[in-house]
């Protein structure tokens, strides 16, 4: 228990150091994405909205005029949607490659201390570490910064929108679509929790075999070989291992979309046949548990990446200092 205690506090304090870090160099940018998606998260409940109006009221009463109206409000939401989102993407690409500069630029300062003898002699940076921070290590953590706001609160936000929309239009398909995301909500965490110790493993590996290919020579050629061999098949294992867990939690993702809109159609098509709802209504929630699909797709990845970068992020920051203040 304590040790789990340890664990969870480790990374919590790593996840708020990341996101010091990641706003720190990204303040304007993140500023933008939050506004931006404060714009975007309630937008899909106006899809659904007009939706519903589109077919209980225009086609059902055959009202053209009403259907243009709507059609037209729908295509306007479409327009304002893309625009915006664009501009999101937008400004996500300059805050991923506003923190892969300033990591890269650490990396390239840290490398002229050590060619210049500046704590040569007691530093434990090698060459071969260096170089994995400036390749994979840096795309996770840049790759994480245009998303480390953005996501939580665009898709948290879509969620919570569209889940109190339908549970304002018809609240018992609406619980019966929310414990559908119940084993998810317990088994990420756990998994994802195993997942972050085989990342820590797999980086350091990583490094130490980098480190025998850049301290090879011919004495020792033999040893090494054997070594670096042993080093690849472990790291063979543990990325197997990651996969295992990584794709299961995927297909328990994917199966969960699938029987949500089973679970819809069945109950909501008991409440439209018995008179007591609908069918614009059905057809809303059954668009409406998709736009909750994507977007908590969308979450259940952050969670899982966010903890893939914090250790990354702890691990970097380890060799290259305090990534807060300026190199």
């Amino acid at each position: 228990m304590v040790l789990a205690h340890s664990h969870g506090m480790s990374s919590g304090i790593a996840v708020g150091a990341l996101y010091r870090y990641v706003w720190h160099t990204s303040q304007s940018s993140q500023i933008l994405i939050c506004i931006l998606t404060m714009v975007l998260a309630p937008l899909p409940m106006a899809y659904l909205e007009l939706q519903r109006r589109m077919v209980d009221e225009a086609v059902t009463q055959r009202n053209l005029r009403l259907l243009t109206i709507l059609g037209t409000a729908y295509l306007a939401v479409i327009c304002v949607k893309c625009a915006f989102k664009y501009t999101l993407n937008m400004t996500k690409g300059i805050a991923i490659e506003t923190i892969a500069r300033d990591i890269r630029c650490r990396v390239m300062v840290k490398a002229g201390e050590m060619s210049g003898g500046i704590e040569k002699s007691r530093s434990q940076v090698t060459g071969a570490t260096l170089v994995s921070i400036l390749s994979a290590e840096t795309e996770d953590m840049s790759g994480f910064a245009g998303d480390a706001f953005a996501v939580p609160m665009l898709s948290g936000g879509t969620i919570l929108y569209v889940v109190g929309y339908l549970l304002w239009v018809q609240p018992e398909i609406a619980m019966l679509a929310i414990v559908v995301y119940l084993p998810q909500m317990v088994l990420v965490p756990s998994i994802q929790h195993k997942i972050n110790r085989l990342a820590r493993l797999r980086i350091r590996l990583t490094r130490f075999l980098g480190h025998i290919a850049e301290h090879g020579d011919e004495r020792h050629e033999r040893i090494l070989r054997n070594a670096g061999s042993a080093l690849i098949d472990r790291l063979y294992q543990v990325r197997v291992w990651i996969y295992l867990r990584k794709y299961f939690l995927s297909e328990l993702g994917n199966f969960l979309a699938n029987l949500g809109p089973l679970i819809v159609v069945t109950v909501g098509g008991y409440l439209v046949i018995t008179g007591k709802t609908e069918v614009g209504t059905l057809v809303v929630f059954i668009s409406g548990l998709q736009r909750i699909a994507d977007p908590w797709d969308e979450l259940v990845n952050f969670y899982r990446a966010i903890s893939n970068t914090s250790v990354a992020y702890a691990m970097v920051s380890s060799k290259l200092g305090p990534m807060q203040g300026d190199y």
